[in-house]
């Protein structure tokens, strides 16, 4: 092998003892030169190479007890006939065992002037109806606590208290019913005035204007096509005889029976009576161009403000609420839940295949005066 240069041995070695000095020290270069390789390979080395250590486990987590099921009583106060709530309640007890529901039925004049005078203390915690207009009227007078839930807030505004104090649960449409043996499809009514022809002399039944849903048409169609044309559609009512009931179930029995040809009632009604069996057919009334349009109604919650079990009461509303809730009111009650993307029960016309009336629910009572001041004017029981 050559010999290397006396000057360049000394700068090696120089080089290798600073850098000797520098590890030494523990001192950290700024970068590390690469190092040549070496002149003959080394031997490979005389122990066993190790296994791969397995890598770290993270640490188990402590189980966790499952969510208590909530525990308790709430108290519900409603206008709901029994047949309809009955299977809302069934699937509310499904899925809150521990929760016990009390139930009142009452009308709603009678369940409102009971709230009230409940008011300094009150026994129910839940008001379930099927009368905007007696919502609205609670509402204003403060009974109804807020209610922001996140079930609540998803409500289209138009549907609810702008704080969540009463919020819609389903939506109702108003329909004609009526007897198919009776009444053949070429004279049948288009339009809800239609109502007043002569022609229909003797042969209707309507709720009476007590009826929520009944005086919520009135007052829409009060607004809409004015008091004069709303005082003939009254009239016109009276002057054919038309059988007022005190409720629509009376007026689908009485259509089904073939004791009315025709019937004015909200839209499940006719179904309920098509699923019994009987000789009936619908109309959706006021779909012409520029007409009226197809008026609905809602059935509605409220929490009552210092009712005993708030806590229950916000669970019972959020299960109205929810996709289990409302499918029952679809499938049994037929319907339209007010919660978007739940299936309709089969037979049920979507409602956006209808030209709707565009008056918002939430400003009924704005008109409500006026309109029963025209009902007491004419006469209309």
């Amino acid at each position: 092998m050559d010999r290397l240069p006396g000057p360049l041995v000394a700068r090696l070695m120089t080089l290798i003892i600073s850098v000797t000095l520098i590890a030494a020290c523990g001192g950290q270069p700024a970068a590390t030169p690469p190092t040549a390789a070496p002149a003959e390979p080394t031997a490979a080395p005389t122990t066993a190479p190790t296994e791969p250590t397995a890598a770290p486990t993270a640490p188990t987590a402590a189980p966790t007890e499952p969510a208590a099921m909530p525990k308790g009583e709430v108290v519900v106060y409603t206008t709901r006939a029994e047949a309809l709530f009955k299977p809302v309640i069934e699937a509310f007890n499904a899925a809150y065992p521990d929760i016990k529901v009390t139930v009142l039925n009452g009308s709603n004049s009678e369940l409102a002037a009971r709230i009230l005078e409940e008011r300094a203390n009150p026994k129910a915690d839940v008001l379930i109806n099927s009368d905007i207009l007696t919502m609205e009227n609670l509402a204003a007078e403060g009974v109804f606590a807020p209610n922001n839930s996140p079930a609540v807030m998803a409500v289209p505004a138009d549907y609810r208290a702008d704080d969540g104090s009463w919020v819609a649960l389903t939506l109702r449409a108003r329909v004609i019913m009526y007897n198919t043996d009776l009444v053949s499809p070429e004279e049948l009514p288009k339009k809800m005035v239609d109502l007043a022809d002569p022609k229909w002399k003797d042969v209707i039944g309507s709720a009476n204007s007590t009826n929520g849903a009944m005086m919520a048409q009135l007052v829409i169609m009060r607004n809409q096509l004015g008091e004069p044309a709303t005082e003939a559609f009254i009239q016109g009512l009276l002057e054919n005889n038309a059988q007022f009931f005190g409720g629509h179930t009376d007026v689908r029995k009485a259509v089904g029976a073939g004791e009315l040809k025709l019937g004015l009632v909200n839209h499940y009604y006719y179904h309920l009576s098509k699923a019994e069996g009987a000789p009936v057919g619908v109309i959706y009334p006021d779909q012409e161009d520029g007409g009226l349009g197809l008026m609905v109604n809602s059935t509605n919650a409220g929490i009552i403000k210092g009712g005993p079990n708030p806590e229950m009461a916000r669970i019972f509303v959020d299960f109205m609420l929810s996709p289990a809730g409302q499918k029952i009111y679809a499938e049994r009650n037929y319907e339209y839940p007010i919660v978007p993307g739940v299936p309709l029960a089969e037979g049920v016309a979507p409602l956006d295949s209808f030209r709707l009336n565009p008056f918002p629910l939430k400003t009924l009572r704005d008109e409500l005066e006026p309109t029963r001041a025209l009902v007491q004017k004419v006469g209309m029981p």
